[in-house]
């Protein structure tokens, strides 16, 4: 297994965390990536980052308090559809799919404790996309439209549906119940890749559409 590079703020002051968070970014390669550590929430922390890097890096929640917080820190290649709304999205949801493979993976070859681990992960990073669109995108997007009753009030129910399906996986974690986790998991995986397509295809870019400029909205969404 590949050694995790990791960024410790938990003793850092925080008038000093921002410039150490800047510099590890910046001494990153495109592509590469590393787990950011604190015992606070992130909030003004990833706003500071936006300040300096906007469209440089992506940030994924992996572990949420109360007192430990860790979060993924990827360097993106400077292009200007980091900036737009679909390209923001459909990288949060190959976020999400590629903790599930290894989830899975790790299911599969009977590592269950490796297994618990990586889902609770997956787990956590699901919830906050669902909450970067209920909470930020799609308000946005029917305040803007007046389609109330459309796309999002689809994709509002899959969430739902998704939810009982990730308590499944929560309590296969908790056990290291690998059979558990496969069975609601290969479910999940059959809902979500269908889900994901409606949005890709349809939500993002009508949204990306209505809602221009996307850097304000993006800026609030990661932020949550």
């Amino acid at each position: 297994m590949s050694t995790v590079n990791i960024l410790d703020l938990t003793h850092t002051p925080a008038e000093q965390q921002l410039d150490k968070l800047v510099a590890a970014l910046d001494g990153l390669a495109v592509g590469s990536s590393l787990e950011v550590q604190s015992g606070l929430p992130w909030g003004n922390l990833v706003a500071g980052l936006q300040g300096q890097r906007w469209g440089q890096f992506d940030w994924h929640p992996l572990e949420e308090g109360p007192d430990h917080w860790l979060a993924g820190l990827v360097r993106l290649e400077p292009d200007a559809r980091n900036n737009t709304l679909v390209g923001f999205f459909i990288r949060d949801h190959r976020h999400c799919d590629t903790l599930y493979a290894e989830a899975e993976n790790a299911a599969n070859e009977g590592e269950t404790a490796r297994m618990a681990d990586i889902c609770h992960r997956f787990l956590v990073a699901m919830t906050h996309h669902f909450r970067m669109e209920e909470e930020g995108l799609f308000p946005a997007f029917e305040e803007k439209t007046g389609m109330r009753q459309g796309p999002t009030m689809v994709m509002r129910s899959e969430h739902e549906q998704m939810r009982g399906l990730m308590r499944q996986m929560h309590q296969a974690a908790d056990t290291e119940d690998a059979d558990l986790l496969l069975r609601a998991g290969g479910t999940l995986l059959f809902v979500m890749q269908q889900h994901n397509v409606k949005e890709e295809q349809m939500l993002y870019p009508m949204a990306e559409a209505h809602l221009r400029p996307a850097e304000p909205l993006l800026k609030e969404v990661q932020q949550l």
